[in-house]
């Protein structure tokens, strides 16, 4: 829930804009066909090579190694295809970051440092590995190198490995190549003939016609690129990350997509990448093309989806509720608003986006022992019951464990992120140092903080991270590598909840509880500084 940039799916004449975890990509085909590139557009290459990789580079934690670093970085760079700023600003962070590992390591004699380039059809992944001591990563965040590290990638995440060592972790988007053209004016798009579709899963012959139809609607300004890019979005579908679903016209042409994006084996899946070409609107082709990937998520084994219908309008939460889907939380000030989905009447506020978080079971589960804070237990158990998921409550219990945590910065959304996989001893103390340092990087929008809600000490962190001004947000089913999650909220910017259009019954009872919890932590924080 993470996430990520705008999102949206919908109904009839509605757009779904992709979750905010973006995803970016390149041209080339692997049909033996190559299409005509749109006046003013770079022509996709016909010979397409597998564009993901891995290489490892080993380290001494030495300073004067940080040139070497750095031209690793700016060598992955290169190969993943990253634009000339991108690759200095990778390199720069790369630098940076291997500095400050080597700074505030607290052992004095370490294992090598281990640089690792992850590349996939997405992203570039640098990962610079502390396998020592543990390393203060609360120093590190705090050194004003971590601002500047999160200004030159599009994410930053601190691992906290506690005995086995610190992880820094910098990504930067794949670009897209970017055209001349401009996009047809809405104004002058006739409906197309009334005719029979296709509906099926992706074929990589789609592709090209996948990124005319996102082309037709959105420019170039849809923040998921892998749909501009044919070689990507077929390599996203090869692996198994999307499972992407097309509507095909009577002429053959692609009118319509829709995809359910994985990581790795996770069991849930995020529904995203939806788009119908103009002309072919108000058909029912978007709920066609869902109803499609629910039935290929079955059939892969999958034990639920999501969506992050906005909140500017009603049509996308319909749709969910349509679907059986049911509401699980609110998040305010997800995303900022420099993303408008054409042929769309939005909200006119100016205030941070937020969203609403919808799951659709598909398969029984057997009862979870969750533990959620008794503040929250009664509204805990009401969304359980409406997904249709059986639990057990647990009781509270301290952890004497080593905990684990990391901590991230996302640059195009504004946000911070701070998600604890285990509880330990010093996870809270750390876990509010955190709290303070990401609320001294300049520019963020919102923090949010994911508990494993499976986890027998989450009701004593979840009250230590509502003193720092944090308050209820939701549950995320299967969120957590496959476990559930509590998530919590800290707007940084005004969020007025009378601007929010909420659709579902249940939903409204959500907004309401998300009121009330803001109130009360707002007025429990007055009254501890007072």
């Amino acid at each position: 829930m993470h996430s990520p940039q705008a999102r949206e799916e919908g109904r009839q004449q509605n757009i779904a804009a992709p979750r905010r975890l973006s995803r970016h990509d390149r041209p080339g085909l692997r049909s033996g066909v190559e299409p005509q590139a749109e006046e003013g557009c770079a022509r996709p290459r016909r010979n397409v090579r597998r564009l993901s990789f891995t290489i490892e580079l080993k380290v001494p934690p030495e300073k004067g190694f940080a040139s070497l670093v750095g031209a690793f970085a700016l060598d992955a760079a290169r190969r993943g295809e990253l634009a000339g700023e991108q690759r200095k600003g990778l390199a720069a962070a790369a630098r940076r970051g291997f500095l400050a590992i080597v700074d505030q390591a607290l052992a004095q004699e370490r294992e090598a440092i281990e640089v690792v380039a992850s590349c996939t059809p997405l992203h570039l992944t640098l990962s610079l590995v502390e396998r020592g001591l543990p390393m203060d990563d609360g120093l590190a965040r705090r050194d004003p190198a971590w601002s500047e590290l999160a200004t030159n990638v599009d994410a930053a995440h601190w691992h906290s490995h506690g005995t086995a060592g610190s992880e820094l972790r910098l990504v930067v988007r794949r670009p897209h190549v970017v055209c001349d053209a401009d996009v047809p004016a809405e104004d002058h798009v006739a409906p197309a003939p009334a005719q029979q579709y296709t509906i099926r899963r992706f074929a990589p012959g789609d592709a090209v016609g996948v990124a005319r139809a996102f082309y037709l609607t959105y420019g170039y300004a849809y923040d998921l690129s892998a749909v501009y890019l044919p070689s990507r979005l077929i390599e996203l579908n090869e692996t198994g990350r999307y499972v992407s679903i097309v509507a095909v016209s009577a002429e053959g042409e692609v009118v319509g997509h829709y995809a359910l994006a994985r990581d790795g084996d996770e069991p849930i899946a995020d529904a995203c990448g939806a788009v119908v070409l103009p002309a072919h609107r108000g058909r029912d082709l978007l709920n066609l093309l869902r109803d499609e990937a629910e039935r290929q998520a079955i059939a892969l084994g999958l034990a639920a989806y999501y969506s992050e219908p906005v909140t500017d309008h009603p049509r996308t939460q319909r749709a969910s509720e349509s679907f059986g889907a049911r509401p699980c939380g609110i998040t305010l000030g997800e995303a900022p608003r420099n993303f408008v989905a054409r042929h769309m009447e939005l909200s006119t506020t100016t205030q941070r986006q937020s969203c609403m978080l919808y799951v659709k079971r598909l398969q029984p589960r057997e009862a979870r022992t969750i533990y959620p804070p008794a503040r929250h237990r009664a509204i805990v158990e009401r969304i359980y019951a409406e997904l249709g998921l059986p639990i057990e409550i647990g009781d509270y219990a301290p952890s004497s464990d080593e905990g684990s945590f990391h901590v991230g910065i996302t640059r195009g959304d504004a946000i911070g992120t701070i998600v604890v996989e285990s509880i330990g001893e010093r996870t809270a103390d750390r876990v509010r140092q955190a709290v303070e340092d990401l609320r001294a990087v300049r520019h963020l929008g919102a923090i949010y903080v994911a508990l494993p809600l499976e986890h027998q000490a989450t009701p004593g962190l979840c009250e230590a991270v509502e003193s720092c001004g944090f308050f209820f947000s939701g549950v995320g089913p299967w969120m957590l590598d496959g476990k559930d999650m509590l998530r919590l909220q800290m707007p940084l910017t005004p969020i007025d909840l009378s601007e929010l259009v909420i659709v579902g019954e249940f939903a409204k009872v959500l907004l309401d509880y998300v009121d009330s919890e803001r109130r009360r932590c707002r007025a429990a924080n007055v009254t501890r500084r007072s």
